[in-house]
C-alpha cells in the first residue's frame, strides 16, 4: 500500500467509526508492518501471556508470516492492515506500540489513543530527524505521521533524552527511561550447548563461544577479517588449539559474502538458525562488532567486547553518529590477526582491561539494567486507567 493511498484509506475507515478506542485492545507492529521482531515482539508476547484482561494483537501484512505465527500462537493473535476491516481493527485499539512504523498511518491519530514508540536500539548512529540523508518531504512527512502521533518514545538512560528529542523532534517530557522489552531476554536463562546443539548438531568441543556480529554498509559489502595478515588456516588453528567457536551473524544480504571465511570452528548464525539474536545473546562469553548498537545491549552483561572499525572514516562520514567513536567503544581494536587472535586468548585467559571503561559506558547508556515489560505495562495500563 503506498503512502498517499495508505493515508486516504485511513481516514475514510476512520470516518466510519463512532465509538471511542477500547483501551484493552493493545495493538503490536514493527518493520513495515511485516515483520515479528524488535521489542514490539517481546512485549507482545509478555502481554499475551502475562495480561489476561488485555486484548493483544500483532500486524503482520506478510501473508506467509501470518500464517506461520497464527499457527504457532493462535490465528486470533495476528491480523492485517491492507483491508479496511483490519484498519478498522486497529483503529479501535486504545493502545499502539511500534518498533518502526505504525500500524496504520495518518494524522491526529494519538488524540483518542495512547502511541508508544519502543523504538529498536541505543541511537549509537543518526537516527530519523538527524539522519543527514533524509530528504525535505521525508521530514514533513515524519513530523506530521510521526513526530505529532507519538504518545511517548521510550530509551534507556537519562543521558539520551535530548538525543532522542531532537531525533524525533518531539518534547523531551514525552521521552520516558523505561528500558527496552527486547533486553528482557538477557535476563533468561539460557544453556549455550542445548542451544547450539539444536542449531549445528555436529559442533566440535568447545570451551567458548564468540558472537561477530558486524553493521551492514550499504555502499561495500563488510570486510569480515579486515587484516593485511588474514590467514584462514592460521585462525582455524588458533581456534581448534583455544577450543572456541566464532559464529558469524551478518545482515541476510551478506550471507554469500561470508561463506569463504567458514570453517569447522567459524559457522554461519543467520536470520535462519535465530531469527532474532536476542533471544541468545546472553549465551555469548565475547562479542565482536563494529558500529552495531548490539553491543550496547550487551554491556548489560558486562563481558568482553572487540570492535573492527576498518572504515570508521567512511561509514562515519555516510550516516554520522551522536557520540564520539572512540570514546563509547571499551574494547579492544585490534589490526592485525596476530592481534586479534592475541586479544581473544587473553579473554579466555582471564584478562579483561577494559572492565572500568565498560562500566562507564554501560552507566551512561544503560540506566536499566533489569526486566522492563512489567513496569511498562503498569504505566500504560495506570494512564488509560485499567485497573
Amino acid at each position: 500500500m503506498g503512502k498517499l493511498s495508505g493515508l486516504i484509506k485511513t481516514q475514510l475507515v476512520k470516518n466510519k467509526i463512532k465509538r471511542k478506542p477500547d483501551p484493552r485492545v493493545w495493538i503490536f507492529s514493527s518493520t513495515d508492518n511485516s515483520h515479528y521482531n524488535y521489542n514490539s515482539r517481546y512485549l507482545f508476547e509478555y502481554v499475551r501471556a502475562e495480561l489476561p484482561e488485555i486484548t493483544p494483537y500483532f500486524v503482520i501484512n506478510d501473508d506467509q508470516l501470518r500464517r506461520k505465527l497464527s499457527e504457532q500462537y493462535g490465528e486470533k493473535y495476528f491480523i492485517e492492515t491492507n483491508s479496511g476491516q483490519g484498519i478498522q481493527k486497529v483503529l479501535e485499539a486504545g493502545v499502539w506500540f511500534t518498533s518502526a512504523g505504525l500500524p496504520v498511518y495518518g494524522t491526529h491519530l494519538n488524540r483518542d489513543r495512547v502511541i508508544v514508540n519502543l523504538w529498536h536500539g541505543i541511537p549509537l548512529k543518526k537516527i530519523a530527524l538527524m539522519d543527514p540523508n533524509l530528504g525535505k518531504m521525508a521530514r514533513v512527512y515524519f513530523r506530521k505521521i510521526f513526530t505529532e502521533n507519538y504518545t511517548w518514545i521510550l530509551t534507556c538512560s537519562k543521558a539520551l533524552i535530548p538525543i532522542m528529542a531532537e531525533s524525533f523532534a518531539i518534547e523531551q517530557e514525552k521521552i520516558k527511561v523505561w528500558g527496552q522489552p527486547r533486553n528482557d531476554m538477557l535476563f533468561k536463562e539460557n544453556v549455550a550447548k542445548e542451544i547450539l546443539k539444536k542449531i549445528y548438531p555436529d559442533l566440535p568441543e568447545y570451551r567458548g563461544i564468540i558472537l561477530y556480529a558486524p553493521t551492514f554498509r550499504d555502499y561495500a559489502s563488510t570486510e569480515l577479517f579486515p587484516f593485511e595478515d588474514y590467514d584462514k588456516d592460521k585462525l582455524e588453528t588458533f581456534l581448534e588449539k583455544e577450543k572456541l567457536l566464532i559464529c558469524l551473524r551478518t545482515h541476510i544480504s551478506e550471507k554469500g559474502t561470508a561463506e569463504k571465511y567458514l570453517s569447522g570452528r567459524v559457522v554461519y548464525l543467520g536470520n535462519e538458525q535465530m531469527e532474532d539474536i536476542m533471544e541468545i545473546l546472553n549465551i555469548f562469553d565475547l562479542l565482536i562488532t563494529d558500529y552495531s548498537s548490539i553491543y550496547i545491549d550487551y554491556l548489560i552483561l558486562n563481558r568482553p567486547m572487540i570492535f573492527l572499525p576498518y572504515d570508521k572514516e567512511k561509514y562515519l562520514q555516510g550516516r554520522g553518529m551522536n557520540f564520539e567513536y572512540d570514546k563509547v567503544t571499551p574494547g579492544v581494536k585490534p589490526e592485525s590477526l596476530r592481534e586479534f587472535m592475541d586479544r581473544i586468548h587473553e579473554t579466555f585467559s582471564g584478562k579483561d582491561p577494559y572492565f572500568a571503561e565498560r562500566q562507564r559506558c554501560n552507566d551512561f547508556f544503560n540506566e536499566v539494567r533489569q526486566p522492563c515489560m512489567q513496569k511498562i505495562c503498569e504505566e500504560v495500563k495506570v494512564y488509560v486507567h485499567i485497573d
